[in-house]
């Protein structure tokens, strides 16, 4: 019997919630592998010549980055692709996903971590969803290290957050433009564009729909609600909300922890 495919993620990670959607999306049958930041490496470093997640193992092949995966995923499930044919939108939809890549996914993970990595309480219930009952035991004497190595390297540093802070409002006001023309950024289509803002833009607006189940507001550092506040009154925010409620799949596919 072939072994089912795997898709090794971070349950906090944004993109590995774009690599999951578009499983989902797909009717993709996988099995979903929850790795610990640090602890991932164990794994991580037998699967991939890199240690970031998602990877995707299908097929005895390893696909590594959420980008690689959803070309994968056309190729293995060509009904509905999430890549354009036309080579114009295809080129539109990539220059799309860069931009977001850059600017949003790196941006908006900056600023979380700005207001959690002194909030080990919080962030390590964020850091073991879906993990095994010892995590919650272990993990506290692991954080500062694992805490430390990601304030590294990302840079993780308040100037460098004020000009994200900057960027991402910059990069709201066009999407709200584009937004304002058209259902979607490229062709009349759901795309792999729309998809990565959207699973990009999640951790500021905290949609319904999603797959994790957010915290409360209340038990978020104060200051990270405030920042990401105005981002939620926003037409890209609401054309993200209604994504997750009309795209976004229900996962049905089994999932564990490692």
């Amino acid at each position: 019997m072939a072994r089912a495919s795997r898709l090794y993620v971070f349950k906090v990670s944004h993109y590995c919630e774009r690599a999951a959607w578009a499983c989902d999306l797909k009717g993709f049958a996988y099995e979903e592998v929850v790795l610990l930041p640090g602890l991932h490496l164990l794994r991580v470093r037998r699967l991939a010549p890199e240690t970031h997640l998602p990877i995707l193992v299908s097929g005895g092949r390893v696909i590594q980055d959420s980008g690689r995966i959803i070309e994968y995923l056309d190729g293995a499930c060509p009904g509905e692709p999430l890549t354009p044919a036309d080579p114009e939108q295809r080129l539109a939809a990539e220059r799309w996903e860069r931009e977001l890549d850059g600017v949003l996914g790196a941006a908006s993970r900056r600023l979380f971590y700005l207001h959690t990595l002194d909030r080990p309480d919080f962030l390590i219930a964020e850091y073991v969803r879906g993990a095994p009952l010892w995590a919650r035991t272990v993990y506290p004497f692991m954080f500062p290290r694992v805490a430390r190595a990601v304030r590294a390297k990302y840079g993780v540093e308040p100037a460098r957050v004020e000009r994200d802070l900057e960027s991402m409002r910059a990069l709201f006001a066009r999407l709200d433009r584009e937004l304002a023309e058209r259902p979607f950024l490229v062709g009349d289509r759901f795309t792999r564009a729309d998809l990565t803002l959207a699973a990009l833009v999640a951790p500021l607006i905290r949609p319904s729909g999603h797959p994790v189940e957010w915290a409360d507001d209340r038990t978020y550092p104060r200051a990270y609600v405030e920042a990401t506040r105005p981002f939620a009154d926003t037409l890209t925010a609401e054309r993200v909300r209604h994504w997750y409620r009309t795209r976004r799949p229900q996962k049905g596919a089994p999932s564990r922890a490692a």
